[in-house]
């Protein structure tokens, strides 16, 4: 039965994932960009996530900083049991989960706080509680504190929003949620198929029908089944902010803070013309036509010069999530697209793609010390809009490792393997040199883990052993694979495991290399 609190769906538990732009150095990051100073992260901060989910963020995050304090806040129980269990798999100590409504906050639930971040929940309660967790937050928030929201978009929902009206009253309120959602998806299906006005009007309406119909229906029983369901413009957010202190620093989506990449190029002079940040979000939303916002926001007052806007740069930290050969060279920002290639592009991806390196650090790095320092921040920022590289909290050292190296494996990604291992496709784990999370497919994950325990000669027998135990059937492309065909896929990935992402995952610290 479908039951509410703020309007907000309770029958059914919200899609297990990892965000990284909730990771304190992309926040750093995009807050730096905005004008406003990062937040120390080498010493015991604080971090909440309002409407935390399942907690796997949060876990995640406590695990890269064990000196911190991570919260979250959610009023579902099931999230808050799956949280804490995350927790204790992980023996993580740092991370606490409070099962409240946001009303319900007192002033001893939380201490004050670095960063918050709340995602998709100003769209998804009413007013009341809306207002109760920004203020909550901006009351929290240390002065220099970063907030993160992330909300449904106008006019991209504009759309949407009849769609949801009509499949939100297809079924009465007594009926599963999960069940809504199906029902409301086949209802779209037919109409789509059937090529009625409505989608001819909105194909692109029509391309997200297939979109969501490969999507846990658990993500759109949240997504349009909650009672007060609300898309934002900026200037709507901007004015919820105000006045609590908090300034807009900057779009979480790092290419959108650039108007080079986040409008077509006939657009430039227009663009160029914009006096306030306000009007650029106004103008940017209608060519975008996004759906969804992530907006950074920081409870105090900008830099004022350039030689302080260089000053916060330069100890920001790059480095990449993956070899220097799976990164993408070339990105389609929309209807631009960009080259990486040539320097200074070549060269920092060179280097910081076996070792991370701050701004200032790559001074004393050959191949990057001839680059002036705006040159390598400019290009860092181009770099980080494509996805090549990411911020990272410390610098890292290059892996260095041979065919018998014994590794060990921080508790929180144990812990996350063998609690989600078997149940999601995608695992996530710390990568806790860089301060962030990664997801690893799942049999990757297990294969990992058996690497770790028992060695490479016994990896594959151990691997399999796991998933023969638990998961019944292999099915892949509707094909059912016998012991031999399991044992070949896990042999192949394997080999792909260690020769291509292991120095890379040492690196970066999912594993380590033990001394």
């Amino acid at each position: 039965m479908t039951t509410t609190s703020g309007g907000y769906v309770t029958d059914v538990a919200y899609v297990a994932e990892f965000y990284g732009d909730h990771a304190p150095a992309h926040l750093n990051q995009i807050a730096a960009a905005g004008g406003f100073r990062p937040r120390p992260l080498d010493g015991a901060f604080t971090w909440c996530d309002y409407g935390c989910g399942n907690g796997i963020t949060a876990n995640i995050l406590a695990g890269c900083f064990p000196v911190a304090q991570f919260y979250g806040v959610d009023f579902l129980p099931e999230h808050v049991r799956t949280a804490e269990v995350l927790a204790a798999r992980g023996g993580l100590e740092n991370a606490k989960f409070i099962r409240k409504g946001f009303a319900e906050l007192t002033d001893g639930d939380l201490p004050p706080l670095d960063f918050a971040v709340m995602h998709g929940v100003l769209s998804w309660i009413d007013e009341k509680n809306r207002n109760a967790v920004l203020d909550d937050a901006a009351k929290r928030l240390k002065p220099g504190g970063i907030l993160l929201t992330g909300c449904n978009a106008m006019p991209g929902w504009a759309a949407k929003i009849p769609l949801r009206n009509m499949i939100y009253s297809l079924s009465a309120d007594d009926v599963a949620t999960v069940e809504r959602a199906r029902t409301g998806l086949a209802w779209m299906q037919r109409l789509k198929n059937a090529q009625v006005k409505f989608f001819r009007d909105n194909p692109a309406l029509a391309d997200a029908v297939d979109q969501m119909a490969a999507l846990d229906p658990r993500y759109m029983a949240h997504e349009y089944f909650n009672q007060h369901l609300r898309a934002f413009y900026y200037a709507e957010l901007a004015a919820l902010m105000a006045p609590r202190g908090l300034k807009f620093a900057g779009s979480a989506t790092t290419f959108l803070n650039m108007v080079d990449l986040a409008v077509p190029q006939d657009l430039y002079d227009e663009f160029r013309t914009v006096t306030s940040r306000a009007e650029l979000e106004a103008k940017r939303d209608f060519v975008r036509n996004e759906t969804f916002r992530r907006d950074v926001w920081v409870k105090g007052e900008p830099i004022k010069t350039e030689e302080e806007w260089m000053e916060i740069h330069l100890p920001l930290i790059f480095g990449t999530l993956v070899p220097l050969k799976d990164i993408d060279r070339e990105v389609a920002f929309g209807d631009i697209q960009i080259a990486y290639t040539g320097d200074p592009f070549d060269s920092m991806l060179s280097s910081v793609a076996t070792q991370a390196l701050s701004i200032a650090s790559m001074d004393d790095d050959p191949a990057l010390n001839a680059i002036a320092a705006s040159t390598r921040v400019e290009a860092a920022r181009l770099l980080a809009a494509g996805g090549q590289v990411i911020s990272f909290a410390r610098e890292t050292v290059a892996a260095k490792m041979g065919a018998d190296t014994k590794l060990s494996i921080p508790p929180v990604n144990r812990g996350m393997i063998k609690e989600l291992g078997m149940r999601l496709p995608k695992v996530p784990l710390a990568a806790v040199h860089a301060g962030t999370g990664i997801e690893l497919p799942n049999i990757d994950a297990i294969l990992l883990l058996a690497l770790v325990d028992k060695g490479r000669g016994q990896a594959v027998k151990s691997a399999h052993k796991v998933l023969s135990s638990e998961a019944g059937d292999f099915v892949i492309g509707g094909k059912t694979l016998g012991k031999a065909d399991v044992e070949k896929l896990l042999t192949d990935r394997l080999a792909i495991l260690t020769r291509d992402l292991l120095p890379k995952l040492v690196e970066i610290g999912v594993v380590s290399v033990e001394s």
